[in-house]
């Protein structure tokens, strides 16, 4: 058997020929020799695998070393950096390790990406939301031996005594690319400027809600706009991800991290097809793309605006939800989701046994909005150009590793519409979600938008 050095693909030879079958080879090879390596050489692979520029090879070397030497302080070290991957499927991994290797050095990190674990095992699922959110608190509740509410708060209380720097949020945003490319509008829907108001739509008055809707009632307003129609797919995406001009970064973003890959992490997935909304990327990826095409992302208020129509409906067809109109999780019984608990059970499930099928094709029958813009709801969560928690988003940083950048509310970007994980709540359109636009999800994808105008546009 070669020497698992020999196996290690690379990243620039990958992206140039783009054979996913036959990476899949080579890292079931990679692993093996890995699972097989001296003593020596456990430190060299734990190193290769934190800081390899292909998400699959890290994941692979991770699983290998686990099984390896599991107690090895390198492969503990090199599990608590990869909780923090930007790969969804790498953190998973990673996450569930540092769980049951109760690595108590990165209990700390863990709770800032979900937040109080005291408030979340008995009350609101909170944001983030989807499966990370369940695997990192399954985690934290492993590695501290209790899911007893005051023994969780007796220990966040300990780690977070002085609680969580909040940075400034810069004056303005930086500039964008220099460039961009151009469009037609045959596939983009116009919609006419107006208004949105923040919190529940008005259709979920007096109902039991399972998340903290704390957004205040404010009226937001946007001009005119035009927006895809649907959500970029990844045949669409592939095209540019393999073109000159993104392994040149032509349209990437000023701030965007070095040594950007942006083949989307879902190529070797074969649930992940030519027609489905593209998953796996993150905001610099989606930012690049609309840039190629002489587009950008929408702003909250836009992806809201263009759903919701003139009447703040609830779902793009109307107020009730409607199950067979769009992709989401379907509740055990007819009766819906009691609790958040269950829900996240259910999370648990499809993290530990993958299922066959992810998200649906594009272009959904009856999920249309008022405005003739399809998929608004469920399937995929889609990235916005609005920060959580601040104006418009603006990286900081991003030569910062990735343990410093969850720290930052600056990093923290809107993600609409839920996806097939989501509960029909979080797929309403006035629901925010949230994630680092870091970070590239099977669960995220985007559409974008442009200023050639909605009322009246030519």
């Amino acid at each position: 058997m070669a020497h698992w050095r020999e196996l290690l693909p690379e990243k620039q030879l990958f992206e140039r020929q783009l054979r996913p079958e036959a990476l899949k080879a080579d890292l079931a090879a990679l692993g093996q020799a890995v699972a097989r390596c001296p003593d020596g050489e456990i430190e060299e692979a734990c190193a290769v695998a934190a800081m390899h520029e292909l998400p699959w090879v890290r994941q692979a070397l991770l699983r290998a070393l686990a099984v390896r030497a599991p107690q090895h302080d390198e492969v503990r070290a090199a599990v608590g950096w990869l909780t923090h991957d930007y790969e969804d499927y790498v953190a998973f991994e990673a996450v569930t390790l540092a769980g049951e290797l109760r690595l108590r050095e990165v209990l700390a990190d863990l709770l800032v990406i979900v937040g109080r674990a005291s408030e979340r095992v008995t009350g609101f699922a909170g944001k983030p939301v989807g499966i990370g959110h369940a695997v990192v608190l399954r985690a934290i509740t492993a590695i501290i031996g209790s899911t007893d509410q005051a023994v969780l708060r007796s220990v966040e209380d300990e780690l977070f005594a002085e609680g969580v720097d909040q940075a400034e949020y810069p004056a303005r945003p930086v500039e964008d690319a220099a460039d961009g490319g151009s469009h037609e509008h045959g596939s983009m829907a116009a919609v006419p400027g107006g208004v949105v108001l923040g919190g529940p739509p008005p259709a979920f008055a007096g109902e039991n809600l399972l998340f903290d809707w704390n957004d205040p009632p404010e009226e937001r307003h946007c001009a005119g706009f035009r927006i895809d129609k649907l959500p970029v797919s990844n045949a669409e995406y592939d095209l540019f991800a393999g073109s000159p001009a993104a392994l040149r970064h032509r349209f990437c973003h000023p701030r965007e991290p070095k040594g950007k890959l942006h083949l989307r992490n879902t190529l070797l997935d074969s649930r992940s097809g030519p027609g489905h909304p593209v998953t796996g990327v993150d905001w610099f990826d989606a930012y690049a793309y609309a840039r190629s095409l002489g587009k950008r992302l929408p702003t909250e208020t836009e992806w809201q605006r263009a759903g919701e129509g003139p009447d703040r409906r609830a779902y793009p067809w109307g107020d009730e939800f409607d199950g067979a109109r769009t992709r989401c999780l379907p509740p055990p019984s007819g009766n819906g989701w009691a609790t958040v608990d269950r829900w996240r059970d259910e999370l648990l499930g499809l993290a530990d046994d993958p299922p066959a099928h992810t998200a649906r094709e594009r272009g959904m029958p009856g999920n249309v909005s008022p405005f003739g813009v399809g998929d608004l709801s469920g399937n995929v969560w889609e990235w916005t150009s609005s920060c959580f928690d601040g104006p418009a988003f603006s990286p900081v940083g991003t030569d910062r590793d990735a343990i410093d950048v969850i720290y930052d509310q600056r990093s923290y970007v809107v993600i609409k519409g839920g996806t097939w994980t989501s509960l029909p709540e979080q797929a309403s359109l006035a629901f925010r979600g949230r994630d680092l636009a870091f970070d590239r999800h099977f669960e995220i994808g985007f559409r974008c938008v442009c200023d050639c105008g909605g009322d009246g546009a030519r």
